[in-house]
């Protein structure tokens, strides 16, 4: 899986742009308490980095305005963490970039635990009780691996949202099979992880699974087979307090690209901020 998702690294990679500069020491003094607040933490896939999801963010503070400030932070092999930018007191709805410097070769469970470093660390610094996370591919799979790994601390993951991320892996053979499957044909050692685990998730999680389909008989949004994307069912339906699924079809929902889909930028937002979570179905879009 790492082989073939490298390629994605590069296009992340050469549409990045710039970082921000790094934060000193006495912007990070006097920081607010933003205790009342939820906030979103935005985790890359393989070969991203703090700047992949900056079209998705824009859209969400210019476009739907239900954030009004976004900071970024990189987190090093060593664990060590660098801020670009401090939200204020006025912070609504607060989006966090996450960047791994090792976004290729680091496992699933090695970039879970930085994450989680990443976590406390802003907890102590802004006093979040409270977070929501959307997870592009590899990404996903890391959000998935804090809810089961980290479900008992705070702040608490209350909404999770995962972009055609790989759970049963990258292999058509293994994933064959239509929407209406209940199980996959080979059960990979990733997704044995994650299912003999179900029993950790926070019973009160809201999850929201997305899989892509470029319409080329393949079944996949050409880097992701849709059964292992929504393989994310064998481990949250029945265990969350609600899980949903959403399924596009159409050339543009191609993987390198598809959380930047502004449909599915909607479809997020929606489930983030409009959805009350006060009710549990497989909710399949078809477009």
């Amino acid at each position: 899986m790492k082989k073939i998702l490298c390629s994605i690294g590069l296009l992340l990679l050469i549409m990045a742009g710039c970082k921000n500069t790094e934060t000193t020491e006495k912007e990070m003094q006097n920081l607010p308490n933003l205790s009342n607040q939820t906030a979103l933490i935005l985790v890359h896939g393989t070969g991203g980095n703090t700047d992949t999801f900056d079209s998705f963010s824009d859209t969400f503070m210019d476009d739907y305005k239900v954030s009004n400030e976004r900071i970024k932070l990189e987190i090093g092999a060593d664990g060590q963490l660098i801020y670009h930018g401090v939200f204020t007191k006025n912070a609504k709805n607060p989006i966090i970039q996450i960047g791994f410097e090792d976004n290729i070769d680091a496992s699933i469970d090695q970039q879970t635990d930085w994450l989680r470093i990443a976590v406390k660390d802003l907890a102590n610094k802004y006093n979040f009780t409270k977070m929501d996370g959307v997870g592009h591919s590899n990404g996903g799979l890391v959000l998935s691996t804090y809810s089961q790994k980290f479900a008992q601390t705070k702040p608490t993951l209350k909404r999770l949202v995962a972009i055609g991320s790989p759970y049963n892996d990258l292999d058509e053979d293994d994933n064959k099979g239509d929407l209406d499957f209940t199980d996959v044909p080979v059960t990979t050692p990733l997704l044995k992880s994650y299912e003999d685990n179900r029993d950790k998730i926070n019973p009160e999680l809201l999850v929201l699974s997305i899989a892509g389909d470029i319409d080329d008989d393949s079944f996949s949004d050409d880097i992701v087979p849709v059964l292992s994307a929504l393989g994310s069912r064998l481990i949250f339906k029945d265990q969350s307090k609600v899980y949903l699924e959403s399924y596009y079809k159409g050339p543009e929902y191609d993987h390198r690209t598809m959380f930047a889909d502004h449909t599915i930028q909607e479809h997020v937002a929606w489930f983030l901020y409009t959805y009350k979570g006060d009710h549990q179905e497989i909710n399949l879009v078809n477009n």
